[in-house]
């Protein structure tokens, strides 16, 4: 049985090709006037702008409020380019890609000064960059004339590309239309490529980001810079169809345009920014037989819809998806209890080999120290990991054991002392180096990136492991090619060690749809699919009942039996660590009090002072 779905019957991606197709080909032809043909020439620009910044703040979730002066240095970059102003008169098709590679310089050049900040701290620099661009577009007509201040630089060389002249409204909507097909191809091939699939992890959650491998000041850096190409590529387009330039048209005004047909359409949802950009250009034109009220029944308008719908008009259309049957449904559609689904997959482990605890040292923990403040959370630490052992770390709420896992995976550096993982010293490495040398680990708290799909979730751990860059994934060249196929394929077969429970219909749903006990299934997937040698798992059964904690204790003892991990767990339960452990470390105070196998740990005195205080010692003396 299946729900109508209409890609599957014109394609992926071709109904947006069509919209394109006639938007260059026939509706320029059938427009009533010239000032229907401006509207619609308008439309293309913004459609571009739209896509561009939908890069900065959908995909990536960077509130870049400097956005518009990249559209202006593109636009005065062409005017300088393809003007009498100071005599260079260049083609099109030559002046063009200069433009776009200006702004993308300046929005690296901001960028390497501001990557760094966060929130309102980026927006507040951005904005100041826009304010400082505008008025020195005014102010920059004296002693030597560069930009024409409040008159601007106007009557621009006819554009002529391989003999055929661009004269006509028509032909200016042509253009402008197919520019805007180019921006939404790069824009689709980014997003669904692993440079996109990065971005989308800032957004959800950056540092969880950065423990999987992606070096996220890189990738915002990146991403700023791709949408300051998009704004100047845009702007050049605008400048040649307005044949002139002004400072007026690069004001906050225009941000703040831009930000809503993004914010409308859904923050990085291509289809839904292309159809906000059209909504929120050609709908003023038909509110202004109203007059004066135009501008408020467009503000009523915006506001409803944000009231209604915060999420964006099209963040997401039902209807539209295949129907997959759900493993947990028996043929009568009634439901299956969790346990009968769990215990009737079949276990295709038992014909491989079993790995156990080996002699080599993977992980060498040595004399680490780490002080907040006046507070001491890991006191002279010293502990090693073995290859293929499971080492369980216990001890009472506080002892510093979530800061041991920070200090090994480069969230926090120590104050002195050394990580050192395979004879090499990690101690100052940056987390995204730690995934990526071969420790990956999950948290206490979870941190997934929640408004992504499962099977997504997973393929973003694949960043460190693939090599694709832009070139590659926007031509989809052979090398993205196979790295998506491999990408697709080793997700899958991780979330398949599973089970039904993260398999099937599941793999497309959003992570904050799932049972806390499968969001932690999630993200232990995650984690593998970074390709660790050694797996730090923090409380892997939290919030688990008996029974999940139950399956994922012999999923925990599976992992290192059948695939070989070596793992770092830490964890409360302390039947689930009897069951896994090789041997268990105690920390107090973020100082080691005891070590050894589970049944001598549990008897120590020192471990029973720990978990009960002095009285419970007591008590069990006597």
């Amino acid at each position: 049985m299946k729900r109508f779905n209409l890609q599957s019957l014109i394609g992926p991606n071709s109904a947006t090709i069509i919209f394109f197709v006639l938007s260059m080909v026939v509706i320029p032809s059938i427009l009533p006037n010239n000032y229907w043909q401006s509207i619609f020439s308008t439309t293309g620009v913004y459609v571009m702008l739209a896509l561009g910044l939908n890069i900065v703040a959908g995909f990536t979730g960077l509130l870049d409020l400097s956005y518009i002066a990249f559209f202006g240095i593109g636009s005065y970059t062409f005017a300088f380019l393809c003007s009498s102003h100071f005599g260079i008169h260049l083609p099109f098709l030559v002046a063009l890609p200069i433009c776009a590679l200006t702004a993308m310089a300046s929005g690296f050049l901001l960028g390497l000064t501001s990557i760094r900040l966060r929130g309102d701290y980026l927006a507040i620099v951005t904005l100041a960059f826009a304010q400082i661009f505008r008025l020195l577009l005014l102010n920059l007509d004296a002693p030597v004339n560069i930009t024409g201040g409040v008159n601007g630089i106007y009557a621009f060389d006819m554009i002529n590309i391989f003999s055929l002249k661009v004269i006509t409204p028509e032909n200016y909507s042509s253009l402008i239309w197919t520019c805007a097909l180019l921006v939404f191809i790069v824009s689709f091939r980014l997003k669904n490529s692993r440079i996109g699939r990065g971005w989308n992890a800032i957004r959800e959650d950056e540092l969880a980001a950065n423990t999987i491998g992606i070096n996220t000041t890189r990738m915002k850096l990146y991403s700023f810079a791709s949408g300051a190409l998009i704004a100047g590529f845009s702007g050049a387009v605008f400048a040649s169809f307005q044949d002139s330039v002004f400072p007026n048209s690069f004001g906050f005004q225009q941000l703040v345009i831009v930000y809503c047909m993004v914010i409308i359409g859904g923050l990085g949802n291509i289809y839904g920014v292309i159809a906000g950009a059209v909504i929120l250009t050609v709908l003023p034109e038909f509110l202004r037989e109203y007059g004066g009220l135009r501008m408020m029944i467009y503000g009523v308008v915006l506001v409803s819809i944000m009231a209604i719908r915060p999420q964006g008009l099209f963040s997401a259309i039902p209807g539209f998806t295949r129907f997959i049957k759900r493993p947990d449904k028996d043929e009568t559609g009634k439901l299956r209890a969790s346990t009968d689904l769990y215990y009737s997959q079949k276990n295709d482990e038992t014909d491989k080999v079993k790995y156990t605890k080996q002699a080599d040292t993977l992980l060498k923990i040595r004399n680490i120290s780490l002080n907040f403040g006046g507070l001491k959370a890991i006191d002279d630490l010293d502990f090693d990991l073995h290859k293929n052992e499971i080492l369980s770390i216990i001890g009472p709420n506080g002892a510093g054991k979530s800061t041991l896992f920070n200090i090994i995976s480069g969230i926090y550096q120590s104050d002195h002392g050394k990580v050192i993982y395979r004879d090499k010293d990690i101690s100052f490495f940056k987390p995204h180096m730690v995934a990526k040398a071969g420790i990956a680990r999950t948290f206490q708290n979870l941190r997934l990136f929640n408004e992504l799909s499962v099977i997504d979730n997973i393929k973003i751990s694949r960043f460190c492991r693939t090599k694709a860059f832009f070139f590659s994934a926007i031509l989809n060249l052979k090398l993205n090619k196979q790295e998506e196929k491999q990408t697709d394929e080793k997700a899958k077969e991780i979330l398949n060690m599973f089970g039904q429970r993260l398999t099937g219909y599941r793999y497309h749903q959003k992570v904050s749809h799932l049972s806390y006990a499968n969001r932690r299934r999630v993200e232990i997937a995650r984690a593998m699919a970074t390709d660790p040698q050694i797996l730090l798992l923090d409380e892997p059964s939290a919030g688990m009942n008996p029974q999940e904690t139950l399956e994922i204790t012999k999923f925990i003892k599976k992992l290192r039996d059948y695939y070989g991990y070596t793992i770092l767990v830490i964890e409360h339960k302390l039947n689930l660590v009897k069951a896994v452990s090789d041997r268990v470390i105690v920390i107090d105070h973020g100082k080691k009090i005891c070590e050894g196998s589970y049944d001598n740990v549990a008897e120590n005195p020192l471990v029973v002072e720990a978990y009960l205080g002095k009285k419970g010692k007591k008590g069990n003396e006597k």
